[in-house]
């Protein structure tokens, strides 16, 4: 049987990376899950290549019981203007799988839309890249029932920014607002979708 393979994507900015213990903390929370020892990665700032030290820059490691790359590029924002609801009941992405076969099914579905939004079992979960926040006139708000437990949104949580909410596809007309957060993406970034836009 092969052995899982899994990704981990940090965000760098002008050659600092971003929430650096939480990605460590995840690689070995997963690694132990899988693995008889733990997956050990030292990441140095003066390891990053001269050329990605400036601007916003995405770097991904791959690890299955040991590191097997470490890439970096150059980041640009996607664009995300309408959603299609899609639901699978049975999906599950607790970890960060480089294997995404499942969520690639469900992404063709999009049909005209840049982007879906799964619903699992009623309730609103995550986009085929992200966590997502609602916004309305009481606050900001992460659903309870998502599908990876993504970085951003822990960050955000710690830090009070947002709440988590269960959210069933019904109530989402009830917000104003859907932001795409992830490693690469903030809320002050503002890749978001008015609930308009939700097909």
């Amino acid at each position: 049987m092969r052995e899982p393979v899994f990704t981990e994507v940090l965000k760098i900015l002008d050659g600092k990376f971003y929430n650096l213990r939480f990605h460590l903390e995840r690689i070995f929370r997963t690694s132990t899950a899988f693995y008889p020892e733990p997956v050990h990665i030292d990441l140095s700032e003066s390891d990053i290549p001269p050329e990605y030290r400036k601007g916003i820059v995405k770097c991904r490691i791959t690890y299955s019981g040991h590191v097997t790359g470490v890439e970096y590029r150059h980041y640009r924002f996607r664009t995300v203007r309408r959603l299609k609801l899609v639901a699978d009941d049975t999906i599950d992405y607790a970890f960060k799988y480089a294997d995404r076969r499942d969520i690639d099914t469900l992404f063709s579905q999009r049909r005209d839309c840049d982007d879906i939004l799964i619903v699992k079992n009623g309730c609103i979960t995550d986009t085929s890249f992200s966590n997502v926040v609602f916004e309305n006139s009481s606050g900001l708000y992460t659903p309870a029932s998502f599908l990876l437990a993504g970085v951003k949104r822990r960050s955000l949580l710690e830090q009070g920014v947002i709440r988590e909410k269960e959210i069933k596809a019904e109530d989402v007309r009830s917000y104003s607002k859907l932001y795409i957060i992830n490693a690469m993406t903030d809320i002050g970034d503002n890749i978001s979708v008015d609930t308009s836009n939700l097909v």
